[in-house]
């Protein structure tokens, strides 16, 4: 293993500023690096990220996890046959087909409800100063999520305060875990009224899967349900806040975002560029050498999604934001059997939130620093780097003509 010495504190202010080339410098000197802090050994390199992703030799599940111990066996860390079921049961909800009805019958509205409020408070003005991250990258994933499971829209300011400590608690390094746990079971017990309470005919398209109508409420599935309220929200914030900042560092036009193939560009080079979570934990299940660096059985492995998704061995120019690039291979949603099941909506939603903006606003420009710091710096919302995204975003949005607002 290579002496060289890299600092690795992912709450450092040198970290969080730029962890660009401390990824750089590992992916370099030290592809397989030793974290005394996080007992666990940090994967950087492409080729190495995307096998062991894939490989039997490595697992997801392991009992002291804090996911599990927040969530119990859900998809985020089982392996082998129950993982396969819980993907076989969520399937019919995220495959392409289910994602079309799902993009008209929740994804419209659910945008359409945010943007409906700017427009409000436009009024007649040219112009309207919007705090992005707040009312749009947070109001859209939330107002998507309460329709997905058939809760009141206005509920979404409850869940929310409810939502961040379990995001918390999965960080690097995490917050507490016992104020997860009483989230969590807020949560639980909200979800729990929910389905009690709930009405022939009524549209609860997540929950009506997972607690089928008429049988009893499966308890053992409710750490999976408040796992897809965290799975559905926070990410996307994450990733719709740095869709807009890619947009506006790069001095993108609006109105350009309105085209289909140049939009699907931007969104998966800002997911390649700025995936929104930068480590995956995994566990070896034997014993692993890799570059010459012997893995014991048991080691936690922390795949760098946010390095490899920077590898110059992989990618030419990779600091560099390049929406045409014929490469775009995407890590961000993971790989193998953990792929994120709900891609396919994720991206619609991305697709559906900036088509929208394109066609109901006239342009976007900034209405304040890229948070005062130069570009490429991403604040946290809390001390680690699962939920990486901007602080905040003061954008200035204009009127569309009335030609292109009707389209």
């Amino acid at each position: 293993m290579s002496t060289t010495k890299v600092s690795l504190d992912f709450s450092s202010d040198e970290f969080l500023a730029d962890p660009w080339q401390i990824y750089k410098e590992l992916r370099r000197s030290e592809p397989v690096h030793w974290s005394a802090a996080f007992n666990a050994f940090l994967i950087t390199r492409f080729d190495d990220v995307q096998e062991l992703l894939s490989d039997r030799q490595v697992g997801s599940g392991f009992p002291m996890r804090s996911s599990r111990r927040l969530f119990g066996r859900t998809l985020l860390d089982t392996d082998g046959p129950r993982h396969r079921d819980l993907r076989k049961l969520f399937m019919p909800l995220f495959a392409g087909g289910s994602v079309k009805r799902l993009r008209t019958e929740i994804l419209v509205p659910a945008v359409d409800q945010v943007l409906d409020s700017i427009e409000a408070e436009m009024g007649s003005a040219d112009e309207v100063d919007v705090e992005f991250m707040e009312r749009v990258a947070v109001g859209v994933p939330y107002a998507m999520v309460t329709r997905l499971f058939g809760l009141p829209p206005e509920d979404a300011a409850w869940l929310r305060p409810r939502v961040l400590p379990l995001a918390g608690a999965i960080e690097f390094p995490a917050t507490s875990l016992d104020s997860a746990l009483t989230a969590k079971a807020e949560l639980i017990e909200y979800l729990k009224d929910k389905l009690a309470d709930r009405r022939d005919g009524g549209r609860m398209p997540f929950l009506d899967l997972v607690f089928p109508p008429g049988e009893p409420v499966d308890e053992s599935m409710l750490g999976t349900a408040t796992l897809f309220l965290l799975a559905g929200t926070e990410t996307s914030v994450a990733t719709i806040g740095k869709i807009m900042y890619a947009v506006l560092a790069h001095d993108v036009e609006l109105s350009a975002l309105a085209d289909q193939q140049y939009r699907t560009q931007v969104v998966r080079e800002t997911l390649r560029w700025e995936p929104p979570s930068h480590t995956i934990l995994r566990y070896a299940t034997t014993d692993l050498t890799l570059h010459g660096v012997d893995i014991p059985r048991r080691s936690a492995l922390l795949l760098s999604l946010g390095s490899a998704s920077r590898d110059e061995n992989t990618f030419e120019d990779p600091d560099t934001w390049r929406p045409d690039r014929t490469d775009q291979r995407l890590l961000a949603f993971s790989a193998g059997p953990h792929t994120c099941l709900g891609i396919q909506l994720a991206l619609a939603e991305f697709d559906t939130l900036f088509e929208r903006l394109s066609l109901r606003f006239g342009g976007v420009r900034l209405g304040g620093s890229l948070d005062g710091i130069r570009q490429g710096f991403w604040r946290l919302r809390e001390r680690g780097h699962i939920f990486r995204r901007p602080d905040h975003l003061h954008v200035r949005l204009a009127r569309a003509s009335s030609g292109k607002a009707d389209a």
